[in-house]
């Protein structure tokens, strides 16, 4: 890991040729260690050499997806001659990361990119939240627009607004939408009503990892762990590397007495996910709790 950190520095110095040997040292005892893979990926793209630049980042960002990977992966793609496996990921990493500007702002550009190749420039149209006149079918950009223009509004008109807009056509089925109104009632104090919002985002859209976890942190602050806890499991089972869930994970093993099925659960991501060494920190901590309850029986 430090070898890898060291890489990544001294690309970020400048420094190729040591960034590029070093990141090579750590791939020759461990051929998934992902920072070094991003650095390869990197300095391939710098180099123009696109080819090796997805190789290397569509491994390193399927090891350990991150919104930073996404967007490197989708400009290798994008470069390599492949716009649509481009936005493929972008979209893909939006779900998780819906308001993450730059993500945004390189998914817009890119679409408009594609829309004046495909139907010339009169057609292309802006994307980027609060711009232009969004398609109401394109979910997270039509979303983010109206996020956008009701952020200066208090709660409780917003949430007025967006519920009479809702109500409207296409726009009932926009997961998205759901989500903002369930982020407007949880801000004005209702989570309640927030938690309505969410569940119905999840229900537009089952496999919605950001409804998934708005909905199930919205069960656990109204004290419903229980119901919370599969959904916990499943953001894990994407998103290993996710500190919050697996925080909460832990907290509710332990609450529920569910420590030994949660061991199971991470030797089950350590199968998936080999790379995430922590999880076996994570392990011994359940399996103390577990004795130390087995000792004041």
């Amino acid at each position: 890991m430090l070898k890898a950190n060291l890489a990544d520095v001294l690309m970020q110095r400048g420094i190729a040729s040591e960034a590029r040997s070093t990141a090579l040292e750590v791939l020759e005892e461990d051929p998934d260690q992902t920072i070094a893979l991003t650095v390869l990926g990197m300095l391939a793209l710098d180099k123009k050499q696109y080819s090796e630049a997805v190789e290397n980042l569509e491994k390193a960002y399927n090891l350990v997806p991150s919104g930073y990977r996404a967007g490197r992966l989708a400009r290798a793609y994008e470069l390599n001659g492949d716009a649509e496996k481009a936005l493929h990921v972008l979209r893909e990493a939006l779900q998780n990361n819906p308001r993450d500007g730059f993500l945004l702002r390189q998914y817009s550009n890119l679409e408009k990119k594609q829309v004046k190749t495909e139907q010339g420039k009169a057609a292309a149209e802006s994307h980027l939240p609060g711009l232009g006149d969004l398609d109401e079918e394109d979910y997270l950009p039509y979303a983010e627009q109206i996020r956008f223009k009701l952020k200066n509004i208090k709660p409780a008109l917003a949430i007025d607004d967006l519920q009479k807009l809702i109500k409207v056509g296409k726009r009932k089925n926009n997961p998205y939408l759901h989500l903002l109104l369930g982020d407007l009632q949880r801000e004005a104090g209702n989570e309640e009503a927030a938690l309505l919002a969410y569940n119905q985002a999840r229900e537009l859209d089952p496999q919605n990892l950001l409804a998934i976890s708005q909905l199930l942190y919205s069960l656990r602050r109204l004290g419903r762990h229980e119901e919370a806890w599969p959904m916990l499991k499943l953001v894990l089972m994407q998103r290993p590397g996710d500190v919050t869930a697996k925080a909460s994970l832990l907290k509710d093993a332990v609450e529920l007495g569910k420590e030994q099925e949660t061991v199971l659960f991470f030797e089950e991501l350590l199968q998936k996910y080999p790379q995430r060494k922590e999880l076996y920190g994570a392990i011994r901590k359940l399996q103390n709790a577990a004795a130390r309850k087995d000792g004041d029986d």
